[in-house]
């Protein structure tokens, strides 16, 4: 559904190599047929012409009035001590490209028509770039190209987000255009810091780019991340200096190397600049931009860039007032009923993208999807959009659900942390939520996991407000049958209960066990949530705000939970967190099915405003 005229335009390029009419190419792709009639026949046109190849004291030539006359018109009268070096820097290729795009105006602009939707995974796409670079070679206005190359800058991230859309990595040649866009438009900015329009709209395109590019770091190809690390940099520090660049202190690419970690907590202490949040150590100074009082006691909201030896540099944070309640988690799992341009419906209730609205893959209706849940003043919108752990999982490879207790202290580990008796990887993937209390030994957690093989990698920890004992530990997930005469549920071995009852292989469970003396996990009961008959439920998580009878109201909407829902982990109340599992019922409302509890207490100050989602578009 997300699918973009310029990736259709690829594999109808690559058909029309491989000898495919033009007609029939068409004819697969109705909703584009006027665009590709038009520019098939050019691009065929373009490929069956000979190649022609100038002379090379010619070509010399030719290249050298052009940058004699290019430089003329740009430098006459102008300052341009501040600009100098980075158009010597693009000068060279920048001629290189021009010369390739005159030669092929020889034959109508063909090649540059195609390319002019080419994507960053087409041979076209330097065509593309060098046609946008050739056009700001006449626009003499400093105002008018800096506006020009933001212009270009947003194109890029229209790029990024439809690669990322499609399930694909981000290359390196967008992230370099991007900041190669953006570093021309600052310098200009630089020589007109009178310009309060300008640098007004740099400011707001660099908060929105950084916000977004911080959001999509695991989908940065490997080869790419030394590109990633300079656009994002470059951003972070155009707002630290107020649109230019030039600030005092500047955040520096290797600060980014280790990824990209998110942490919510409570602020307790300062020491020499390091805050410890929500029990994790965190650099927070001049570098550091956000909003809101930081002070011992508050809560705040942090994206932290993590270096290679594991320092960590809090980018941006959210306290005090401007934090009107902690990060929850809330999200929707569920089938894919209906998508457009505008929204998506997941168990009859539909949710509004934005311009924060971050989609990982191709999302099509009747494919298994996860949707984090953002509350914004305009009402509930789709924040990640992402497959649901269900959809990638194997044989070897099991997503869980575990509560336990973490032993011993993490404070300084950002590898792995051991809780309930089991060791957990922790990358800089991992979001961890420490709203309800500090990451330290003795919490009691929330782990979203993948065991990989035998390997637990943690994908978000939540501290918990539950004073459950640390010998008890909740396992939800599939149960695979036995191993020996132990269970195995998620992939984690348990002892079975002692009444003999076991469930459907391939059935979701949820299952409570206590650790014996050795480490096993022994079950004292389970739950089937889900059979391998039934049609699939729709998984919910979020923070209770009201309790009217038997419908709860959350962040996504509200859920009836009847009398014969299955309710576990503790009493309900406003301000607590709950997992659900749900049918889908009439007029946009869920039917729990299985309800968990995961805090004993409010985890706010205030009672949580609840905007239900938009109707259908």
């Amino acid at each position: 559904m997300f699918r973009r005229y310029s990736s259709v335009l690829d594999d109808c390029l690559a058909a029309l190599r491989a000898g495919e009419p033009v007609e029939q190419i068409v004819a697969r792709y109705p909703r584009h047929a006027p665009r590709l009639r038009s520019a098939l026949p050019l691009a065929a046109r373009v490929q069956s012409s000979p190649r022609v190849t100038p002379r090379a004291q010619a070509q010399e030539q030719s290249w050298r009035r052009v940058r004699e006359r290019a430089h003329q018109l740009r430098t006459g009268g102008r300052r341009v001590a501040a600009r100098r070096a980075h158009f010597g820097a693009i000068l060279k290729p920048a001629g290189a490209l021009v010369a390739a795009l005159l030669l092929v105006s020889s034959f109508g602009g063909g090649l540059a028509y195609a390319a002019q939707d080419a994507m960053p995974d087409s041979p076209l796409y330097s065509v593309k770039l060098a046609t946008e670079d050739v056009r700001l070679w006449f626009v003499f206005d400093e105002k008018h190209e800096a506006e020009i190359l933001l212009d270009q800058s947003e194109q890029r991230i229209d790029e990024i987000r439809s690669l990322v859309s499609q399930g694909k990595t981000i290359p390196a040649n967008v992230l370099g255009a991007l900041e190669n866009r953006n570093r021309r438009a600052a310098a200009i900015l630089q020589d007109r810091p009178e310009d309060t329009g300008l640098r007004a709209l740099v400011l707001t395109q660099a908060q929105e780019q950084e916000e977004l590019l911080v959001a999509l770091w695991q989908q940065v190809s490997d080869g790419a991340r030394d590109e990633y690390t300079e656009v994002v940099a470059s951003l972070h520090n155009v707002r630290l200096g107020g649109g230019t660049g030039a600030a005092l202190v500047a955040v520096q690419p290797e600060d980014l190397l280790g990824g990209i970690l998110r942490i919510s907590g409570q602020v307790p202490a300062l020491d020499d600049g390091t805050w410890t949040l929500g029990g994790v150590a965190v650099n927070i100074d001049g570098r550091t931009l956000g909003g809101g009082e930081i002070v011992a006691g508050t809560t705040a909201r942090v994206v932290v860039a993590l270096s290679a030896n594991d320092r960590r540099q809090a980018l941006n944070l959210i306290g005090g007032g401007l934090l009107n309640s902690p990060d929850t988690g809330a999200f929707v799992n569920g089938v894919v009923e209906s998508i457009t341009s505008e929204a998506v419906r997941v168990g009859g209730t539909w949710f509004r993208f934005s311009d924060s609205t971050v989609p990982t893959y191709d999302i099509e209706p009747g494919e298994i999807a996860q949707i984090t849940i953002i509350t914004t003043e305009d009402g509930v919108v789709a924040g990640e959009i992402k497959p649901a752990a269900s959809t990638w999982t194997s044989t070897e490879i099991r997503a869980l659900t575990f509560e336990g207790t973490i032993e011993g202290d993490i404070s300084d580990s950002t590898s792995e942390w051991l809780i309930g008796g089991f060791r957990f990887g922790i990358s800089e993937s991992t979001t961890i939520d420490a709203s309800a209390g500090d990451v330290r030994d003795g919490a009691r957690v929330q782990v979203e996991a993948v065991n990989d093989r035998g390997e637990l990698q943690a994908s978000r920890v939540s501290v918990l407000a539950s004073e459950t004992e640390a010998e008890v530990v909740t396992v939800i997930g599939i149960f695979d049958g036995f191993q020996g005469t132990q269970w195995v549920v998620g992939g984690l071995p348990i002892i079975p209960p002692e009444d003999g009852d076991e469930p459907q292989v391939g059935a979701l469970i949820s299952v409570e066990t206590e650790r014996g003396t050795g480490g096993d996990l022994a079950a004292s009961g389970f739950f089937e949530i889900e059979a391998t008959d039934d049609e699939e439920l729709i998984r919910t998580q979020g923070t209770i705000s009201e309790i009217a009878g038997d419908r709860w109201t959350f962040e996504f909407g509200d859920v009836s939970v009847l009398a014969a829902a299955e309710i576990a982990g503790g009493e309900p109340g406003v301000g607590q967190r709950v997992l659900i599992w749900s049918e889908p019922g009439e007029g946009g409302d869920f039917i729990a099915r299985y309800v968990r509890v995961l805090d004993h207490e409010s985890i706010l100050s205030a009672p949580v405003d609840t905007v239900l989602p938009a109707p259908a578009p």
